[in-house]
């Protein structure tokens, strides 16, 4: 089978030497990075629009030695349970045919019923083609495992690429995902989504965590419902293509470019956006949140705004996506209020429910006005209380209260249906470890003082960013 190309002349060149010649401009050298690289995202739209983006990723491949390149890509055209492949033959564009690595999608086909034969979800899709010259330009001889994707569900996506992972260590091989970001909303909505959600592709990676990805996106476009088709075309191929370079052994995603149609068109009244980036294992420190003073300061700043904001209106204050990119992706969030050094009010999540602004503001009134332990705040009571917020890392299970570090770990116990976590901060309040754990079981989540040494009880640590005003 060889499969033709469909979107040359439309979204590149049909002849051989212009396209060449066109594909040259976006390429560039790049020096070998430090880091091993597993793949790299890049957007698929007409090259006047979205090449020179395509090649700030795409130019890496020359420092990578591969022999068959995995490509997922978004499927617009036909709907995918799982990842729709073409098992055999050749994807052909005006600079030759590429060949399609027939044992590598057999064993994905022989792995997996989330594989399928699908060559019509190929037929008139442009997502893979319009990637396949900058590879051709850059290295004569690979082949290609061309997949697209476009379920929603989370737990396929994560299979799939734990399959893709295993198919691809016995070869030398690498991914490249091939999608745009937000649908047509107006450029300085789609400015602030889409770096949201690369941001958010950044975070997932550092914690290992799929569905935050999902979530980001779920959060992101429903905030700009109104204005935004999609928050990324190829969210499926993206969070696969995560999966597999998490299994692989990547921990960070490099954000590299980013840029929107309107930056060409002209017109910023309905644009598609486009980011460049690169799937990493990094040997640098990762921190999940990269929060400078100021931002520190500016969400302050709304957490107090907001509990004024419900003393004169009786409801919550709402925002749009904040100009502030990294205000709009989730994040776990505590706000505790305190009077002269003590606690007044305390209320957070210990799981990303909302954007890291939302979740400031929507825990600040609930401290202020909702927790059961003291009455409402009153406007007076206001101007003598502190606030503080804590940014919440991944909880991870142990094995043992032995390995709860003092004075850095938030400890959550969990027996049955009771639950209670303590923040670091509390630890000044306590002399030991075992104190610390004693009250947390009895006092906050109802337990015996002592389920903390019983192996029924789950014990889950995390730490925090936290700051005050």
């Amino acid at each position: 089978m060889i499969r033709k190309p469909v979107a040359a002349g439309r979204f590149y060149p049909s002849a051989e030497k212009t396209l060449r010649e066109q594909v040259a401009t976006y390429l560039r050298k790049v020096s070998p990075i430090k880091d091993k690289i597993f793949g790299v995202l890049a957007p698929h739209a007409g090259y006047p629009y979205s090449g020179s983006t395509a090649g700030e990723s795409l130019s890496h491949l020359a420092n990578i030695d591969f022999n068959t390149v995995f490509v997922l890509a978004a499927a617009h055209t036909v709907y995918v349970d799982g990842a729709a492949l073409i098992k055999k033959g050749f994807y052909q564009t005006p600079l030759g045919k590429c060949q399609i690595d027939e044992d590598a999608t057999g064993e994905l086909l022989r792995r997996s019923s989330l594989f399928e034969d699908v060559p019509h979800a190929h037929e008139d899709e442009h997502s893979i083609e319009v990637l396949l010259p900058f590879i051709q330009c850059i290295k004569e001889n690979f082949k290609i495992v061309p997949l697209v994707l476009n379920t929603s569900n989370v737990d396929t996506l994560v299979e799939i690429g734990k399959n893709v992972a295993a198919c691809m260590k016995t070869r030398k091989a690498v991914i490249c995902v091939s999608s745009d970001l937000s649908h047509y909303p107006p450029a300085n909505v789609a400015e602030k989504a889409d770096m949201a959600v690369l941001e958010s592709l950044k975070i997932a990676m550092r914690n290992g965590d799929i569905p935050y990805f999902h979530l980001a996106n779920e959060l992101i476009k429903e905030k700009a419902k109104y204005n935004m088709h999609t928050t990324a075309c190829g969210q499926a191929a993206i969070s696969a293509a995560a999966s597999a370079c998490l299994e692989l052994g990547a921990n960070h995603f490099e954000i590299l470019k980013y840029t929107h149609s309107g930056k060409v068109s002209k017109d910023d009244s309905n644009v598609v956006g486009y980011g460049a980036g690169l799937f990493v294992k990094s040997s640098g420190e990762l921190r999940a949140f990269e929060l400078t003073e100021g931002m520190k300061k500016e969400l302050l700043y709304y957490a107090r705004r907001s509990i004024e904001y419900y003393l004169k209106n009786k409801k919550a204050i709402t925002f749009e996506l904040s100009e502030n990119y990294r205000f709009n992706v989730p994040a776990a969030v505590f706000v505790t209020l305190k009077v002269n050094g003590n606690l007044r009010g305390c209320i957070g999540t210990m799981h990303p429910k909302h954007t890291l602004l939302d979740a400031v503001v929507n825990f600040a009134v609930a401290a202020a006005f909702e927790d059961p332990r003291f009455p409402s705040l009153c406007e007076k009571e206001l101007k003598k209380t502190k606030i503080e917020i804590s940014i919440l890392s991944p909880m991870r299970r142990v094995n043992s209260y032995k390995e709860v570090v003092e004075r850095k770990h938030g400890v959550y116990v969990k027996k049955g249906f009771a639950s209670g976590t303590y923040l670091p901060q509390v630890w000044e309040h306590f002399r030991t470890r075992e104190d610390f754990l004693r009250s947390l079981c009895a006092e906050k989540a109802g337990i015996s003082p002592d389920a903390w040494k019983e192996k029924s009880t789950d014990i889950h640590v995390y730490t925090v960013d936290s700051f005050q005003e």
